[in-house]
């Protein structure tokens, strides 16, 4: 019930972001997360809007469990983010510096239905490519912080702290 009321939600707001807005994009994205005896890989169905130089995105992520990581954990989220183009081609490729709010609700092994509350702010760097005016794919590096916000169930030291997130995101625009 939780996901389809997350997912209506994120629907809602991009619906309403997109009105007045020139270019929109829809699309997936991977997200790969290291840290302090943690590594975990999220996937998200995301959507970008274009005014100027600037972009906002939100998106759905889902957490595939890593068998690296020593409190092993699966879940889902969203975030929300923006993105300042640093060049000059407003419909084409440019590199980009921008932030995100991760939200994350993790399950961890042996407490499987106490979801804990994670929150991760991020800041990013990266390149949009643009290929024959409607494809596009934007590679980026990210540096956060992970902060746990509902008590620990069954999660350890290592679900706090420094992240550096390298994504991918690939997709249509309109």
């Amino acid at each position: 019930m939780q996901k389809k009321q997350l997912s209506l939600a994120i629907g809602l707001l991009m619906a309403v972001s997109l009105s007045g807005q020139q270019v929109f994009e829809l699309g997936a994205e991977g997200l790969k997360s290291f840290g302090k005896g943690y590594s975990t890989t999220k996937v998200a169905a995301r959507g970008e809007n274009f005014s100027d130089k600037n972009s906002f995105s939100a998106g759905i992520t889902w957490q595939f469990a890593s068998a690296k990581a020593y409190s092993v954990s699966s879940g889902f989220g969203f975030y929300l983010g923006y993105r300042r183009a640093f060049g000059n081609n407003l419909k084409g490729s440019n590199p980009f510096g921008g932030a995100r709010l991760l939200f994350s609700l993790e399950d961890f092994e042996g407490k499987t239905r106490q979801k804990s509350l994670l929150i991760t702010p991020f800041a990013e760097a990266g390149y949009h490519f643009v290929f024959g005016k409607r494809i596009y794919t934007a590679p980026a590096l990210g540096f956060g912080y992970t902060l746990e916000l509902s008590r620990g169930y069954n999660s350890l030291n290592e679900d706090v702290g420094k992240r550096f997130i390298p994504s991918l995101s690939a997709g249509y625009r309109f």
